[in-house]
């Protein structure tokens, strides 16, 4: 016979899920304190919208990890001598979905003002066309989030999301923002590709260009989001997704503060990616060594083969000058007529 007092397998599931959704959620929200520190402390004079947004989005995530452990003590403490073959959804459960949300949102919005910019700007067709699609799914996304979050508060019990009004409802939501997000995706890498910014710096090496397709263009956000979806739609009467539920808010937040502190600063303001490169080497006094900073070496190699060209070329310009006057001439005469001959080289190179 087995023991009455030992956990069951629903039980043990129930509680290893909760623990290991904990666990990474608490891991990332210490990398989000770190990348909100490392903004406020370089980027002393952003523009005061980004340095909002950066705020708000601590705030948020904040909350979120403050109601994750509040969820976790809950079920591991107060909770301890309960079976817990079922999973009630606490208040601070349904609150922690509900920023879910949220942050979702404003993520989405950020990297629709991103698009906005990097299309074309305003007055370009491509631009209005995608960010339009974008806030549309976001938007959409959000509204069926909202109707989740409201029937997340009047059916706690997490079984219940197996029925179909309830699944359908939270399966358009997770859907409509996995849509926004591989837009976002398709559309910053088509939009930042050297061809269309050939002054921009390209990264260097597979973890360079790691970096940037997993934060700078936005595929953690289709990473995390298809695996929420997926999750939910395979089992939504089962914990797992509960888990990937736990790290969302920390991938969004930590995506959007991982894309702002890896700008180069000048002054204290941030410079996107698609700034100049004058712009860009003005800043290099005081730029933030980040994974984004890579170095133009076919512009450096370009600059320094073209400088050895002029001093070749200075060079010859001085022998031909020196034999063509006679040996009884001044040879003070050459040494003038050379070095006018330079100073107009160099006028001319800047």
């Amino acid at each position: 016979m087995s023991d009455p007092s030992s956990p069951s397998p629903a039980e043990v599931e129930n509680l290893v899920v909760l623990f290991v959704g904990f666990a990474f959620a608490t891991f990332l929200y210490g990398l989000t304190f770190f990348q909100m520190y490392i903004y406020f402390t370089r980027y002393s004079n952003d523009y005061t919208w980004t340095r909002i947004l950066v705020g708000t989005l601590f705030v948020l995530d904040t909350a979120s990890a403050g109601l994750v452990s509040d969820l976790l003590y809950h079920y591991l403490i107060t909770m301890f001598d309960v079976t817990m073959d079922v999973l009630y959804a606490t208040p601070a459960f349904c609150i922690q979905y509900l920023l879910l949300v949220i942050l979702t949102l404003i993520t989405q919005l950020f990297f629709a003002s991103r698009l906005h910019t990097v299309c074309g700007g305003p007055t370009s067709i491509t631009s209005r066309s995608v960010s339009t699609v974008v806030l549309f799914c976001a938007f959409i996304a959000f509204v069926f989030g909202l109707t989740s979050v409201g029937q997340f508060f009047q059916q706690r019990q997490l079984s219940t999301f197996a029925s179909p009004s309830m699944a359908i409802i939270a399966g358009m939501s997770q859907g409509f923002a996995a849509l926004a997000n591989i837009i976002i995706f398709i559309a910053m890498c088509w939009s930042l590709r050297p061809a269309r910014y050939p002054d921009m710096l390209q990264p260097e090496g597979v973890v360079e260009n790691l970096v940037v397709l997993f934060v700078g263009r936005g595929l953690g956000l289709v990473i995390i989001q298809l695996a929420y979806l997926g999750t939910f739609v395979a089992s939504p009467g089962k914990p797992y997704w509960i888990a990937i539920q736990m790290m969302t808010p920390r991938i969004y937040a930590n995506i959007v503060l991982g894309l702002l502190i890896t700008r180069e600063v000048r002054h204290g303001v941030g410079l996107n990616e698609e700034d100049t490169m004058s712009d860009r080497h003005d800043s290099q006094s005081d730029a933030f060594q980040g994974s984004l900073r890579f170095r133009d070496r076919k512009a450096t190699q370009q600059s320094s083969s073209f400088s050895q060209q002029g001093e070749n070329s200075r060079s010859t310009e001085i022998e031909e000058t020196s034999k063509s006057y006679p040996d009884d001439q001044n040879s003070s005469s050459v040494h003038s007529h050379c070095s006018e001959q330079h100073g107009y080289d160099k006028g001319s190179l800047s």
